[in-house]
Formats: C-alpha cells, sequence, structure tokens
C-alpha cells in the first residue's frame, strides 16, 4: 500500500510540475507577439519616389508624433499621429546614398527605424 500512494504522489508531482512548465512557456509565448509601437516597410520606388508604409499601433492618450529624418537634409517629414491604430503610405524624394530615420515619439519614448537607399 505504501509503494502504491508513493506511485501516486509522485504522477502528481509530475503533472503538477508540468502544468507550471507549460504555463511559464506561454507567458514567454505571449511576450514574443506583443505589438510594437510603429513598423516601417520599404515598397519599393515610383519614378524618382521611395514608397514606405507606416503603421502605427500608439494606442494611447499621450501626445504622438511621427518624424522622418534625412541625414543630409535634415527634417523632411512631421505629422501628429492619432492615438488610433493607422496605416500610411509616404512618398520620399529619392537621392543617391540616402539614409532616412523614420522616429515616432509617444510622449517622452522614441522608436525609431532606419533605412539606407545605396
Amino acid at each position: 500500500m505504501t509503494k502504491f500512494k508513493d506511485m501516486v504522489f509522485t504522477m502528481a508531482a509530475l503533472v503538477i510540475s508540468g502544468a507550471s512548465v507549460n504555463a511559464r512557456q506561454a507567458k514567454r509565448t505571449f511576450a514574443q507577439f506583443a505589438k510594437e509601437p510603429f513598423t516601417v516597410r520599404y515598397m519599393g520606388d515610383e519614378g524618382n519616389y521611395l514608397l514606405f508604409q507606416v503603421i502605427v499601433n500608439a494606442d494611447h492618450n499621450k501626445k504622438t508624433s511621427l518624424q522622418i529624418l534625412d541625414k543630409t537634409a535634415g527634417r523632411i517629414h512631421v505629422a501628429h499621429v492619432t492615438p488610433e491604430p493607422q496605416i500610411q503610405t509616404l512618398k520620399i524624394a529619392k537621392k543617391e546614398k540616402q539614409e532616412l530615420d523614420f522616429k515616432l515619439m509617444i510622449g517622452n519614448e522614441m522608436f525609431s527605424r532606419s533605412f539606407a537607399i545605396l
């Protein structure tokens, strides 16, 4: 009878510890799929322009702005962003060896994406 109780207790401990391992893995997976505040995708070029798709997921009540900076020309675009998610397609004049920085400011936090067009 004692061996039977020991086996039942061991099986219960394995089931409980296995469930806690699965719960920890689920939390880690969730953290990997958290949405970013914004995404920038290079869509190609159209004549003398570069096309970018900007997806903003800024769902909050803080002041938000999107800036695009060219390394040589300086600031080329500034826009205040509304708090709901949105998608924009932007055309930017194409230059040789162009470096662009897309910056999203949410309150005092800054998020940045950079592109180099050679």
